[in-house]
C-alpha cells in the first residue's frame, strides 16, 4: 500500500512540475512579452526612434508605452515623453538658476532669485504643454495574460518636440514686467547669449 502512495505521489509531482513548465510566464503587471520577445521589441524600434533628428533651437523627447488598447498605449508614450521633455528642460533651467545667482554674486534679495526660478518653471511648463509630435508608430506584440492565455499587445513609440527659443521669448517677456528682475538679468552673459540667439533665430519665431 505505501509503495503504491509513493508511486501516486510521485506520478502527482511530475504531472504538475511538467504542467508549470509548459505555461508562459507572466509578470505580477499583467501581459508579459512571449520568451526571447525582448529581441524582437528592441529590433523593430523606429530607426527614428533609436536616433531622433538633432535641430539646434529644439529639445527632442521620446515616449514609449504599452497597452492591451492602441489608445492606452499612446497614452502611456504620451505621459513618457512629456516626462522626457520635462526632464531635460530642468537641466537647463537649473543651470541658468546656478549661473544667474554666480554672475550677480547674490547682491540681490533673495525674492529676486526666486521670482527668476518661478518664471523659468511657468515657461517650460507652458511650450511643454505645447509640444509638437514629430513622429509616431504602433506595433503590435504576442503576449499572455496571466492565465496564460494568448492575446496581444500594442506598443507606441512617440516623438515630440519643444522650440528653445520660444521659451526664451517668452521668459523674457515675462522678465521685463519684473523690473528688479530684469536688471539683475540685464547684468549677465546669460542675458547676452539670450538676445544673441533671438536675433539669430528670428525667423524661426516669426518676429
Amino acid at each position: 500500500m505505501k509503495k503504491i502512495k509513493s508511486i501516486i505521489i510521485l506520478f502527482l509531482t511530475t504531472l504538475i512540475l511538467f504542467s508549470c513548465a509548459d505555461k508562459p510566464r507572466t509578470g505580477p503587471g499583467g501581459p508579459t512579452l512571449v520568451p526571447g520577445a525582448s529581441k524582437e521589441v528592441l529590433a523593430q524600434e523606429p530607426g527614428w526612434y533609436k536616433n531622433p533628428p538633432k535641430e539646434e533651437g529644439f529639445i527632442v523627447g521620446k515616449g514609449e508605452g504599452t497597452s492591451a488598447s492602441k489608445r492606452g498605449s499612446r497614452a502611456k508614450a504620451k505621459n513618457d515623453l512629456i516626462n522626457d521633455l520635462q526632464q531635460k528642460s530642468k537641466v537647463i533651467s537649473e543651470g541658468r538658476n546656478e549661473d544667474f545667482i554666480k554672475e550677480t554674486g547674490g547682491d540681490y534679495d533673495s525674492e529676486v532669485y526666486q521670482q527668476f526660478e518661478q518664471i523659468q518653471t511657468t515657461v517650460w511648463n507652458g511650450v511643454i504643454e505645447n509640444w509638437t509630435e514629430k513622429n509616431s508608430q504602433t506595433v503590435v506584440e504576442a503576449s499572455f495574460d496571466a492565465q496564460g492565455n494568448k492575446k496581444n499587445i500594442y506598443r507606441c513609440y512617440l516623438l515630440g518636440e519643444i522650440n528653445v527659443f520660444l521659451a526664451d521669448q517668452r521668459l523674457l517677456e515675462k522678465m521685463k514686467k519684473e523690473k528688479e528682475l530684469m536688471t539683475a538679468f540685464q547684468a549677465t552673459q546669460a542675458y547676452d547669449k539670450l538676445q544673441e540667439d533671438l536675433e539669430r533665430y528670428k525667423d524661426k519665431l516669426g518676429m
